[in-house]
């Protein structure tokens, strides 16, 4: 799913052939497999992540890249900031192969996943405020609002308080995540999966929407009424193409201020 000239579409990206060059203190690297649309689109979320305060100083994107045993994914630096050349793409193993940036602490985190959940194209990781109150209990969110069931009936809590940066925690992440469209990590944020890097910006966007609504439920004394999985799967298939590409389009437009909305 890619936007492209203001209308999204679904469509695989098409890898470049690498070639060697040399970067970051003459250590010999191969160049970019990913097209430069695919950095494109991370860069694009990157800004819409930022815009929507989704991530602030800490966060990453990644996806696959189609033809090519490698993942792109953001450096060690606020995406607000990020540059195309700072963009990183690693093997399977997680070694470096291309790019100027460093890769963030939690790669392992995304590998594993790309590892566990074949059905996973692009990830998006962040620190929203809602979210992170549910983090800061270590309570998973049981879903009662709409755009979330999207995500599924709940999404559940990853309980060790701590980055993700080792092995053993990254496959405790994919245990966690299990089906699931995100995964609270306790005290530390969220993460989302998608089947593109739109897709996954938007689930990150409906889990943080979701919470701050039933926040506000919450502290006005009503009872969310919560979805059943049976509700939830229903509720997630009736528009599962159109309703992403709606809001990514929405997100996007936001971002680069070609819609302004007051200040409510």
């Amino acid at each position: 799913m890619r936007a492209m000239g203001g209308r999204a579409r679904l469509e695989p990206d098409a890898p470049a052939v690498g070639r060697s060059h040399t970067c970051n203190g003459g250590q010999a690297r191969m160049s970019f497999a990913s097209s430069p649309e695919l950095r494109a689109e991370v860069l694009t979320a990157c800004r819409v992540l930022t815009h929507f305060r989704i991530v602030e100083g800490f966060g990453h994107v990644s996806a696959r890249i189609a033809g090519a045993e490698r993942i792109l994914i953001t450096p060690r630096k606020a995406l607000g900031l990020v540059s195309e050349a700072e963009l990183v793409e690693l093997d399977p193993d997680g070694r470096q192969v291309a790019g100027d940036g460093s890769p963030p602490l939690e790669a392992a985190m995304h590998l594993a996943v790309y590892r566990g959940r074949s059905d996973v194209m692009a990830i998006a990781r962040g620190h929203p405020r809602h979210v992170a109150a549910y983090a800061c209990a270590g309570e998973p969110l049981r879903i009662a609002h709409g755009f979330g069931a999207n995500l599924g009936p709940v999404v559940p809590v990853f309980g060790e308080p701590v980055l993700v940066t080792s092995v053993e925690r990254a496959v405790g992440i994919v245990e966690t995540l299990g089906a699931a469209g995100a995964v609270i990590l306790r005290a530390n944020g969220m993460l989302a999966v998608g089947r593109s890097i739109e897709h996954a910006c938007v689930q990150a966007l409906f889990l943080e929407e979701t919470a701050e609504l039933q926040l506000l439920a919450a502290g006005a004394g009503l009872t969310p009424r919560f979805y059943s999985a049976e509700d939830a799967a229903r509720r997630h298939g009736d528009d599962r193409v159109h309703e992403p590409l709606r809001a990514w389009e929405y997100y996007v437009a936001m971002a680069e201020g070609r819609i302004r909305t007051a200040n409510l």
